[in-house]
């Protein structure tokens, strides 16, 4: 008897020391509520996988001592940048960059890795963080509850469902940045954009020391842009306007974002969406990428990978901001890039972009070592009906990642 209640006391506590350490497969687990300016959450939960994610590092510590995984020597990091080099050049048409990067070791693997990519809807995640931050500091007096009231120059075509909604609705902080990032809503993007500031994100990342940014458009601006409106475009010609916009000095091409948002304030979503069909029916795939991938904002990889690892080392937010954070990049809705051959259930915390020519993905994985690697793969230069190759791509590349690192 006292052996049957030894070994079932044995087995309930084992239980518990392995959902402290987060290695049930279920992750870490955010709270969804965000931060009071008191900085504490109004709805924080004690269980283990709060409890680990507070302490991202306690698997990494608890794993390395693991002698069932090879420690990471020059010779088999050559043989991980190997394997990884291959996956980038698989496809000879795209143009891939990639930066993987340990945390909080900082080893580095990356392919143009300081290359400037135009970054699609990736640069969501910048906004993200400077609403938090602007936030955090009380640089906006208000929380995350706040009311935002939808303007017509906030409405964009494309992605996301806030454009459906009739101008004067209103909608909270909190829902504008989920619908951001978990559905990369366009318009709640514009909104945000609108309440920080254009030129605050190109400050925040250069406040990290990431100077490889040109992120100033809203959305709706750079795809105006991109139909040919403002005084500078002489012709719609996808080619022309590409030619036009590289052309222009930095101050040109700020000048020129607010000048065509100025000048369509009154224009409609049936309107603007009328504009992009006339495009779309008008010129060949191959022009409109050309314009997409040119008229858009820009980053590196490796910019973007050291923003992740800052974030997860709490060097951009207080704890209880980032995991306010996390916890919204984790409830992304598109998972067919970074985390498409991770085991169901794996850790990510990450954003995707896509456009004409353009194939993104950004983000935190959680190895099968337990480590935190910041995985960012931008792909280019992808043809009409090729965007699935280039998410295999992506994959391919974070699976060698988590494997490995």
């Amino acid at each position: 008897m006292l052996m049957g209640m030894f070994k079932k006391y044995f087995i309930y506590w084992i239980t518990i020391l392995c959902l402290t350490l987060g290695l049930t497969g279920l992750g870490y687990a955010f709270p969804t509520q965000g931060p009071s300016k008191q900085g504490s959450f109004t709805n924080l939960t004690t269980d283990a996988a709060t409890l680990t994610s507070a302490t991202p590092n306690c698997c990494t510590a608890m794993l390395a001592a693991n002698t069932s995984y090879p420690p990471l020597t020059e010779e088999r990091a050559q043989k991980i940048s190997n394997m990884l080099e291959s996956q980038a050049c698989a496809v000879p048409n795209l143009q891939v960059g990639y930066s993987i990067i340990t945390i909080p070791d900082g080893r580095c693997f990356s392919h143009n890795g300081n290359k400037q990519f135009p970054l699609a809807s990736v640069f969501k995640v910048p906004v993200l963080l400077e609403v938090c931050r602007q936030l955090q500091e009380d640089i906006l007096p208000f929380n995350v509850d706040k009311k935002l009231t939808l303007k017509r120059e906030d409405l964009c075509i494309g992605s996301g469902t806030l454009n459906e909604s009739p101008v004067g609705s209103q909608i909270n902080i909190d829902k504008a940045l989920n619908l951001m990032i978990t559905i990369s809503d366009n318009t709640a993007t514009d909104m945000l954009i609108h309440l920080i500031g254009a030129k605050s994100i190109n400050n925040f990342m250069r406040s990290l020391k990431l100077y490889d940014n040109d992120i100033f458009m809203t959305n709706r601006q750079a795809w105006l842009i991109c139909l040919g409106e403002g005084s500078v475009m002489t012709s719609p010609d996808p080619d022309i306007v590409a030619q036009t916009w590289n052309n222009l000095n930095q101050k040109d091409r700020w000048d020129l974002a607010q000048e065509v948002e100025q000048a369509n304030l009154n224009l409609s979503l049936a309107e603007f969406q009328h504009l992009e069909d006339v495009s779309g029916s008008t010129y060949s795939f191959t022009k409109q990428r050309h314009v997409a991938m040119t008229v858009d904002n820009q980053s590196s990889p490796n910019d973007f990978s050291n923003m992740f690892s800052k974030l997860w080392q709490r060097e951009i937010l207080a704890d209880d901001w980032t995991e306010y954070a996390l916890s919204i990049l984790g409830a992304q809705k598109y998972n067919s890039r970074i985390p498409r051959y991770l085991p169901k259930g794996t850790p990510a915390y990450h954003k995707t972009g896509t456009i004409s020519g353009v194939v993104n993905d950004s983000g935190i994985i959680i190895s099968k070592r337990g480590t935190p690697v910041a995985v960012t793969v931008f792909v280019k230069n992808v043809n009409s009906g090729q965007d699935d190759v280039a998410a295999q791509v992506i994959g391919k590349i974070s699976k060698i990642a988590w494997d490995n690192l």
